[in-house]
């Protein structure tokens, strides 16, 4: 299995402002419940991890999905995936649907739906690992 990445451009709205963004989107088959937004905006990236589930429904829903700080829809021609920051902001970003649609089918190439399963012991032996300086 592999790690599935697709780079798109995207757009991202807060209540203050709106601007064009790099976008990243990430699969890791080792977290296989988990996808990965990263944004680069100015000199800063911010980064997403939510349910892959999740952005696989919001892709087939007009109405947002999600109880978390994230939720995602789709429009005719967009996903927006919208979080809720640190200080309790609304910020949305919007990429082009078949990008993330695409990224979803790749990802379930890798791993299918109902096929995920999790290495529990390796990811506590990778957490309690001693770290070199």
């Amino acid at each position: 299995m592999k790690r599935v990445l697709v780079n798109t451009a995207g757009w991202i709205r807060s209540d203050v402002e709106a601007e064009s963004v790099e976008v990243q989107l990430v699969y890791e088959p080792s977290d296989p419940f988990a996808v990965t937004v990263r944004v680069v905006r100015d000199h800063e990236e911010l980064t997403w991890v939510f349910g892959r589930h999740l952005l696989a429904a919001g892709l087939r829903s007009m109405v947002p999905l999600g109880e978390g700080d994230v939720q995602v829809q789709a429009t005719s021609v967009l996903t927006e995936i919208s979080r809720v920051d640190e200080f309790g902001e609304a910020v949305v970003l919007r990429i082009p649907w078949w990008n993330s649609r695409e990224f979803i089918r790749l990802c379930q190439l890798e791993v299918p739906r109902g096929h995920e399963a999790c290495d529990v012991d390796s990811w506590v032996a990778a957490l309690t690992a001693p770290q070199e300086p």
